[in-house]
């Protein structure tokens, strides 16, 4: 079972056609990969805090609709999320939010699952990242409980910094970092990495991410968009190329990627208590086969409007 914690909120996306028209679509980058997940049918739950508004229903219905697992989602009378989101010619998304006071920051401890719950339901991982670990307070609240429960289950952390919201850089910084620091698996793109230590775009990355790495047996993978992800592990980088495709738009790709590396690894027994032990056991060659499956979901998700993530016979088309 993939537990994934986070954000469930709305995009409201400019038509490329007819400028200053919105459409409403139910976005998130942790919902986006509960679906993916939902979409290739690994076991998961989803836990977010959905408002009662009327766009809390519209997410709860696109997410139901697809097979998502809310059982454990918390209703609140906060207002939901919102994003809105233009995309240029190349398929690349700018965003701007609208996040006070909304339903998806106000975590408690109380409303998070106990130790026992999380292996009541044989939670193996879990997922989490983007602004549900940026947001205040309930970053707070969840990082704190992902450290006491990190030798019980394989921690996976996707940074995915969405520097329009104004953060401090220099904040941002040291709460990457220190998550990253309880995380067996990171995610992240050059762009995060670049925006984060401030640096020209090809900049070498290797020794930032080592020192993520720290001489122990986590994973970083390091998505670099038509140039493919660079897989680093302790003494080894190893590049796996990306599909070529027409981009439509790049909405939910990353979400795609991780939830499809998490769920090949789910089902070959690589997630769970002692995760750094199992993530050692996996060979590098098996690893990279599972970055090239994940790899080629999240293409498909770019020929695609939207994130709308693909089935495994979808996949296997391609493989």
């Amino acid at each position: 079972m993939i537990v994934v914690i986070g954000e469930a909120l709305i995009d409201l996306i400019e038509s490329r056609e007819n400028k200053g028209q919105f459409q409403a679509v139910v976005g998130g980058a942790n919902a986006n990969v509960a679906l993916a997940l939902a979409r290739r049918g690994t076991n998961h739950q989803f836990l977010a805090r959905i408002s009662s508004d009327r766009f809390g229903g519209l997410i709860k219905e696109r997410l139901s609709s697809n097979n998502v697992s809310l059982d454990h989602i918390i209703n609140t009378d906060e207002p939901t999320t919102l994003a809105v989101i233009s995309v240029n010619a190349q398929g690349s998304p700018t965003y701007n939010f609208y996040t006070n006071g909304t339903a998806d920051w106000g975590w408690t401890k109380e409303e998070l699952p106990s130790k026992e719950t999380l292996k009541a339901l044989n939670t193996t991982a879990i997922e989490f990242g983007c602004l549900t670990m940026a947001m205040e307070p309930g970053n707070k609240v969840i990082e704190a409980w992902a450290k006491e429960i990190k030798d019980d289950v394989t921690i996976s952390h996707d940074i995915n910094i969405r520097s329009a919201l104004g953060f401090d850089r220099a904040v941002e910084k040291e709460r990457v970092e220190r998550v990253n620091s309880f995380s067996h698996i990171i995610k992240a793109s050059d762009e995060d990495i670049e925006w984060l230590y401030n640096l020209e775009p090809d900049s070498d990355l290797t020794e930032i991410i080592n020192s993520w790495i720290n001489n122990t047996n986590k994973i970083v993978l390091l998505t670099r968009g038509s140039q493919g992800t660079r897989i680093y592990r302790n003494n080894e980088v190893v590049d796996v190329p990306a599909r070529k495709i027409t981009v439509v738009d790049t909405v939910g790709a990353g979400d795609t990627f991780i939830a499809h590396l998490l769920g090949q690894l789910e089902e070959n027994n690589y997630l769970g208590t002692n995760a750094l032990e199992k993530l050692a056991s996996l060979p590098t060659e098996q690893l990279a086969q599972y970055v090239k499956t994940a790899g080629i979901a999240a293409s498909i998700t770019c020929e695609r409007a939207g994130c709308e993530p693909p089935t495994l016979e979808e996949i296997a088309c391609l493989s």
